[in-house]
């Protein structure tokens, strides 16, 4: 008998996990984050296991009844009644585990400069190395993990998708992911440079090879 999946969608602040978690929540056979099927953005402390992050002791088995795959989304840090804190992870997915729940963690990957802008910008504190340790203290040691990858999704969409649910084992509607999605996140905060220090030799090197500048002789080189 296949044991039934939890999927743990996880993340720094602002990395996309509402995105995965409204994605791996689109297929039928999925238990998960219904509320984002038809809304684009839900408050934290929504999400269905909202409570056992907090209160790890509250899971039972009765959560995992009336499917065989589970969507699970929590941000490290993430916000719970107001509180910004740390969520018990580790705790939730070793009970599942007791259970008999087979768990996969997946952890977000975004752009890091842009990632702290982002914190900054929206939470006032730049958070990623909190969620950097959480993760490297419990859960890449304990627990099968996958890193996905914001910008990934963006640049190959369907495709990427697909690949996710291979490389998880997860089911996926790689079609039905592409709704709300119309416009990259990242690009609010990209502007373009007018010039680089690198760029004039980068020109260089990509004309013919006899017109492009001599090299500087190698002082290793020179005869003694």
């Amino acid at each position: 008998m296949t044991p039934k999946k939890l999927l743990i969608v996880t993340g720094p602040q602002g990395s996309g996990n509402h995105l995965f978690s409204r994605i791996f929540s689109q297929h039928p056979a999925v238990s998960g984050w219904e509320q984002l099927k038809d809304q684009y953005w839900v408050p934290s402390d929504q999400e269905p296991f909202a409570e056992y992050w907090v209160y790890p002791e509250r899971l039972t088995p009765a959560v995992f009844e009336g499917a065989d795959y589970f969507l699970a989304n929590v941000s490290v840090p993430f916000f719970y009644d107001g509180v910004r804190q740390t969520p018990n992870i580790y705790e939730v997915a070793v009970t599942a585990q007791t259970f008999g729940v087979e768990v996969v963690v997946a952890i977000v990957t975004r752009d890091q400069n842009i990632n702290q802008v982002q914190q900054q910008r929206v939470g006032g504190a730049v958070t990623l190395p909190r969620a950097q340790q959480y993760y490297r203290d419990y859960l890449l040691p304990n627990f099968e993990c996958h890193f996905i990858s914001n910008e990934s999704f963006f640049l190959w969409d369907a495709e990427y998708i697909s690949y996710l649910g291979r490389l998880l084992k997860f089911p996926v509607d790689a079609d039905k992911s592409l709704q709300w999605i119309d416009t990259n996140p990242n690009a609010k905060y990209v502007s373009p440079v007018d010039d680089h220090w690198l760029d004039a030799e980068i020109r260089a090197g990509r004309r013919p090879f006899q017109q492009r500048p001599a090299a500087a002789p190698n002082d290793t080189d020179a005869t003694p």
